[in-house]
C-alpha cells in the first residue's frame, strides 16, 4: 500500500542533514553549555553559532534568540511574560479567535487566574483581521496585541507589519505567532517590527522539543522558566543542545533552500485545487486563499452534504493517505474547528473539513492519487 503524507503543517520528516548533524552532540559533545570546562566550552560554541543563524535567518539579532521547548513554549513565554510584567498596570489585550491554543489558552489562563481584559477581533471567512476593529478596541489599558502572522488551518498571513503601525507609539507590545510561517514566505522582525516571535523546529524538518522565542531587546518581559541562569536568565534549565544543533541546521537549509521549498508548494497547491475544481458536481469548498496573502503549503477544504471529516481521515488513513481536519493540537476533539467556527461556518461545514499540508517530499502523483481515493470515499 502507498504511505503519503500530506499533513506537514502538523510536523514534518526531519531532514537527514539535521539527523546527521545533531549526532555528535548525542554521542561525543555531551558536554553542559553552562560549564567552564573544555567539554562544556565545545557545547556552548554551538549554542551561540546556532543563535546567530537564527537571528540572521530572521533579521534579529543573535541576543534577541531565547531557545524554548517548542512553539507552545514560546508563545507561553512572550504572552504570560509580557501579562504577568503589566500586573498591576494595565490588564488589556487583544488577540483574535482563530489563534493556536497556546495562544488562546494562555490568554484564558491570564483572565480566569488574574483578572486580565481579553479582546477578539474579528475575521473574515478567510482569517484576516479586521485593522478597523483593532483601532477601536484599543484602551488606555491596553499592553499587548498577539496576532499570529500565519493561520495553521487556513493558511493566511496576516498583515503584522500594519498592526504594529497601528500601535505604534502607544506603548503596546506585539507578539506574533510565527511558527507556521518560517521557511514557507518570508519573514523579518525587522519589516514587521513585532516585540516577540516564536517558532518552532518541527516544522522545518528539525526535531521536535526544540524551538524559540524572539524578544526584541528593551522589550519589557517577565522571566518564564525559573531555576538557573540560562539563555541570559530569562528562561532556565540546560539547554537541549542536540536539538539546538539540529534547529541550526534545519535554518542553514532553509537559507540555501527555501525559495526552492516556496515554489514545490506551491506548484502542489496550485494543482491539487486545479484538480479540484475540475471535478464535476461541485462537490468541495475551498476555505483557503490561493494567492500571495496564504502560505503555499496548506490547502483546506470543506465537502457540501453531510461528510464527517475524522471519518474521511479514517478512510484516507486506510488508504495510506495521512491528512488532518485542521490542528493536530486539537485533533481528536468532537469539537468543530474553532477557526473555522470563528470565520463564519456552520458546525456542519466545520465538522466536514479536510486540511491538506505539503512538504519537500511530496510529488504531483500523490496528489493524484489523493484526489482519486477522495473521489472514491465521498461516492
Amino acid at each position: 500500500m502507498k504511505k503519503i503524507y500530506l499533513d506537514n503543517a502538523a510536523t514534518t520528516k526531519i531532514d537527514d542533514r539535521v539527523l546527521e548533524a545533531m549526532m555528535p552532540y548525542l554521542k561525543d559533545s555531551f558536554g553542559n553549555a553552562s560549564s567552564v570546562h573544555s567539554f562544556g566550552r565545545e557545547t556552548k560554541v554551538l549554542l551561540e553559532d546556532a543563535r546567530e543563524t537564527i537571528a540572521d535567518f530572521i533579521g534579529a539579532k543573535p541576543a534577541e534568540i531565547y531557545f524554548t521547548s517548542g512553539g507552545t513554549e514560546a508563545n507561553n513565554f512572550a504572552i504570560k511574560g509580557i501579562a504577568f510584567d503589566n500586573l498591576g498596570k494595565r490588564n488589556h489585550i487583544i488577540s483574535t479567535p482563530i489563534e493556536h491554543s497556546a495562544v488562546l489558552d494562555s490568554l484564558e489562563y491570564l483572565k480566569t487566574r488574574f483578572g486580565f481584559e481579553i479582546s477578539f477581533l474579528p475575521v473574515n471567512k478567510y482569517g484576516e483581521v479586521d485593522l478597523d476593529a483593532l483601532r477601536k478596541s484599543i484602551t488606555d489599558k491596553t499592553f499587548l496585541v498577539s496576532v499570529m502572522h500565519s493561520n495553521n488551518e487556513l493558511g493566511i498571513i496576516n498583515d503584522i507589519a500594519a498592526i504594529a503601525e497601528i500601535i505604534k507609539n502607544k506603548h503596546i507590545a506585539l507578539h506574533t505567532d510565527s511558527v507556521q510561517s518560517i521557511g514557507k514566505t518570508l519573514f523579518s522582525v525587522n519589516d514587521l517590527y513585532c516585540n516577540t516571535a516564536s517558532l518552532s523546529a518541527h516544522k522545518i524538518y528539525g526535531p521536535k522539543g526544540i524551538g524559540a522565542l524572539y524578544i526584541r531587546k528593551g522589550t519589557p518581559i517577565d522571566k518564564f522558566m525559573h531555576g538557573g541562569k540560562q539563555e541570559r536568565d530569562r528562561r532556565g534549565g540546560t539547554e537541549n543542545i542536540p536539538a539546538i544543533a539540529g534547529l541550526k541546521k534545519a535554518v542553514e537549509i532553509l537559507n540555501e533552500e527555501m525559495d526552492k521549498d516556496i515554489e514545490h508548494y506551491g506548484k502542489l497547491k496550485k494543482y491539487l485545487i486545479g484538480k479540484l475544481e475540475s471535478e464535476p458536481g461541485k462537490t468541495v469548498t475551498l476555505n483557503s486563499l490561493t494567492n500571495e496573502k496564504a502560505l503555499p503549503n496548506i490547502v483546506n477544504l470543506s465537502f457540501n452534504g453531510k461528510i464527517d471529516s475524522d471519518a474521511l481521515i479514517i478512510k484516507l488513513d486506510m488508504k495510506g493517505i495521512a491528512v488532518s481536519s485542521g490542528s493536530a493540537c486539537t485533533s481528536g476533539s468532537v469539537q468543530p474547528s474553532h477557526v473555522l467556527i470563528a470565520v463564519g461556518y456552520d458546525d456542519e461545514k466545520a465538522k466536514s473539513s479536510l486540511r491538506i499540508s505539503f512538504g519537500r517530499e511530496n510529488k504531483i502523483e500523490e496528489i493524484d492519487y489523493f484526489v482519486e481515493v477522495l473521489k472514491d470515499i465521498i461516492k
